[in-house]
């Protein structure tokens, strides 16, 4: 990379070894670097620049990261990116000052320190957090390089790894039921942040910090603007339909206590309080709090993995998202209006997020009428959970015939005795072992909740 006009050059000899050579009232000055390393050569050339007041700016490295932060040319980031940022930069800027002491200015980073850094980086850490480290401080070089006067881009020869991110899990029904259980046995608002993330899909922090003013229980829908895509969409909100069991909640925390009634109880602008105080104060109390929810519904979050120092993720809060668009997905809501109400900015990421159910491909498949005959024996369609001998038994053989059952004969289990609570726990368990089908399922479920 060229150095601009007046400030000095370098020169390499058949030695290999560096040259530096500036010009001052028209008289000029040679000195050789003693090296055959660019870089060191250049931090040479600088510290000779430097008294003269012809070389870059002298942006010590303690002080980069205020300058970073008020560039004018930086991203406008959200205060929790702004921290995430800080801290990786404050990981790399003390490597550099416990391992290269003599590097004390931004300009002064080479590739090789910067490759030495990585090196060992790379050894404690996945692919994934790996690659966002190396976005986070190039980007402070980049956008600090003209202001330290940085020559020579130290990464830029390097390269991101293969992702290897594994991506948060569904929840199964039975692990909902647990976690549903657990939460309530926590406390009103654990167990409200709980329905929140189930029933809408919102991100944590957007079901945290849920207020009143986004709560439409007259239409019976949530407009919220989420903090993540705020930016990326220019603040356009996201509409969520509220789930019956939501809105009941939802009612009766809305309806004043008699305590406050008695009193000059003050209505919150957040639906759940307490929970948005924790989550702006000390989010960690909120990542505490669910990880004893979920242990108490015996849901294992994390699992260790060879090469790996820290155990991965696997179930978290964030997973009620992907079981939200999973289960909506699954029940034949086509993915555009998923998309839309989860506020993915395309229908990928929605896919990203959605997990087939086992049963519900097992019924496409199914669907496909029965063609030919296999050993004299009529090949007809199967039944969602029946065997294979099913399909080879002899046609015109009825259900009864056969020792089985059609599978709408279960659903005449579903007795209005029940409560339409305990209808729908029975029928998502049919749907779960495969007894009857998708189409059974959405028509019953539909019944269910428009008798509700």
């Amino acid at each position: 990379m060229a150095r601009e006009k007046g400030t000095g050059s370098l020169q390499q000899e058949k030695s290999g070894r560096w040259t530096v050579r500036i010009g001052i009232n028209g008289k000029r000055i040679s000195r050789s670097a003693r090296t055959k390393d660019r870089d060191k050569a250049e931090a040479f050339l600088n510290r000779m620049l430097a008294p003269l007041g012809l070389g870059p700016q002298r942006l010590p490295l303690a002080e980069a990261w205020h300058h970073y932060e008020m560039a004018p040319n930086r991203h406008d980031l959200s205060k929790s990116t702004l921290r995430s940022k800080r801290a990786m930069w404050m990981v790399f800027s003390r490597w550099i000052e416990h391992n290269h002491p003599e590097i004390t200015e931004l300009a002064q980073v080479t590739p090789t320190a910067v490759a030495e850094y990585l090196a060992e980086f790379r050894c404690h850490h996945s692919a994934s957090t790996y690659n966002g480290h190396i976005c986070a401080v190039r980007e402070i070089f980049r956008v600090l390089a003209k202001k330290a006067g940085i020559v020579v881009d130290p990464w830029e020869d390097v390269y991101l790894r293969a992702d290897d991110s594994i991506s948060r899990r569904e929840l199964t029904m039975d692990e909902l039921v647990r976690l549903h259980e657990a939460a309530k046995k926590s406390g009103p608002e654990w167990h409200l942040l709980v329905m929140i993330g189930t029933y809408t899909g919102l991100r944590l922090g957007d079901s945290c910090l849920l207020k009143w003013a986004d709560v439409n229980l007259e239409r019976g829908v949530i407009q919220v603007i989420p903090e993540k895509t705020k930016k990326h969409m220019h603040g356009r909100p996201v509409t969520i339909p509220i789930h019956p069991q939501l809105m009941a909640m939802l009612e009766e925390r809305r309806s004043p206590s008699q305590e406050c009634l008695t009193t000059t109880c003050v209505q919150s602008p957040h639906v759940n309080p307490k929970v948005a105080e924790l989550y702006t104060k000390s989010t960690w109390r909120i990542d505490e709090g669910l990880r004893q929810i979920f242990k108490a519904a015996n849901i294992e979050m994390s699992y260790r993995m060879d090469g790996r120092s820290r155990k991965v993720v696997t179930a978290s809060f964030h997973s009620l998202r992907h079981t939200f668009v999973s289960f909506s997905a699954n029940a034949g809501v086509p993915l555009a209006v998923v998309q839309s109400i989860v506020g993915h900015t395309s229908t990928a990421m929605t896919r990203h997020y959605y997990h087939e159910n086992e049963a519900v491909l097992r019924s496409a498949v199914n669907a496909i009428p029965a063609i030919g005959i296999a050993s004299g024996k009529h090949i007809r369609p199967l039944r969602v959970g029946a065997t294979h001998g099913e399909a080879t038994e002899p046609s015109g053989a009825s259900a009864g015939e056969l020792g089985g059952s059609h599978p709408t004969s279960h659903t005449s289990s579903l007795s209005k005795s029940l409560s339409p609570a305990q209808r729908l726990k029975r029928l998502d368990k049919y749907f779960a072992k495969g007894i009857i089908t998708e189409s059974e399922y959405v028509s019953q479920r539909a019944a269910i909740v428009a008798a509700m």
